[in-house]
């Protein structure tokens, strides 16, 4: 909730009296791009003025001066009573008008809009990825998503009016028109990410029950209605257990977790098992060896938007081993163990 800032109301104040200069609207447009809870106050503030507006005809004041005498008014418990004129519309200052609807919304916060509230929320399916493919959806903002397969993203019915919201189901990678004033949610499996403009991955689908969020630039809020959650910076991935209702926090630089989105793999010292689990998530393929002693074979080597048989030829040529087509996207690799680099099951 907005603590009592004497200096922020003045800001307002002035803004909504048409009196702030252009150094007092820069600091107001800061301060509401601090959090959306100052931008919903803001709002708060602006909305009820409208409608005071819409009913009665407003006297141009002094603002500087006019706050002082709420202040004063305030601190001394005066009411004000404003009797008008038999015939005539109700003539009603600035300084009482915003002093009232500071009050109102004050008074009221619980009732402004939460963005944690899904419940009012109408969402319309807009894209969709099938099992053998990767789908990549521009939206009305230039935002770009790639869904991983068998995902789905739909908008909010009310996109790009005061937020952006989408809901996800599955995986996806988030590439986020940068826009402080409508900022962007993402809802799935129960959780909510927020940002103004930055590059994320989300995963849904977890089969252990966990909702993964990879930062890749920029800083993100993690969070569910029940929980604050976490903010995550640029390299670091979180993690919530919908079991326990718990948030983890780990920094990474594991640039593999949206290679599904560009086909950039960087493998350092990984064992052959765990290349080919990773390059069967992005290019629908599997790879076996002959022994599982052979699946645990080290290499260090790195892939650019590489086609599978180009990745499969440098590795047999790395590890100095032989592969086989055997079908279907299968493939079985064989050769000699890698001693020198053998781990332990």
């Amino acid at each position: 909730m907005h603590e009592n800032n004497k200096h922020i109301d003045h800001l307002i104040a002035r803004y909504i009296a048409g009196e702030a200069s252009v150094v007092e609207k820069q600091e107001l447009t800061r301060w509401m791009e601090q959090n959306e809870t100052n931008r919903k106050y803001f709002e708060g503030i602006c909305f009820a003025d409208q409608q005071a507006v819409a009913s009665h005809k407003i006297e141009k004041v002094d603002a500087e001066k006019a706050w002082q005498k709420v202040h004063s008014k305030m601190k001394a418990g005066q009411r004000t009573i404003v009797v008008p004129e038999e015939k005539k519309k109700m003539m009603l200052p600035v300084w009482i008008r915003i002093a009232a609807i500071i009050l109102l919304v004050s008074g009221l916060s619980l009732l402004i809009y939460n963005p944690k509230d899904s419940s009012r929320i109408k969402y319309g399916a807009i894209a969709a990825s099938s099992p053998d493919s990767i789908l990549t959806y521009a939206l009305a903002d230039s935002s770009v998503i790639t869904l991983n397969h068998n995902s789905q993203i739909a908008c909010a019915s009310n996109y790009g009016q005061k937020e952006r919201r989408v809901e996800l189901t599955g995986e996806a990678f988030f590439s986020v028109k940068h826009n402080p004033e409508k900022p962007f949610i993402v809802e799935g499996s129960g959780t909510f990410v927020k940002v103004t403009g930055t590059s994320f991955n989300i995963k849904t689908n977890d089969p252990d029950s966990l909702v993964e969020v990879y930062v890749k630039t920029g800083r993100v809020l993690f969070f569910t209605t029940n929980n604050e959650g976490i903010s995550l910076n640029a390299g670091e991935m979180g993690v919530y257990d919908k079991i326990t209702g718990t948030f983890t926090k780990t920094e990474i630089n594991y640039s593999n977790v949206t290679a599904y989105v560009n086909r950039v793999f960087v493998f350092h010292n990984t064992t052959l098992n765990e290349v080919f689990r990773q390059l069967k998530k992005v290019y629908g393929v599997t790879v076996v060896t002959e022994s599982p002693q052979l699946g645990l074979c080290t290499i260090t080597v790195s892939f650019n938007n590489d086609d599978i048989v180009t990745i499969l030829d440098i590795i047999a040529e790395t590890l100095n081993l032989k592969y086989v087509s055997e079908g279907n996207n299968h493939y079985a690799f064989t050769g000699q163990t890698c001693n020198a680099n053998e781990k332990n099951p």
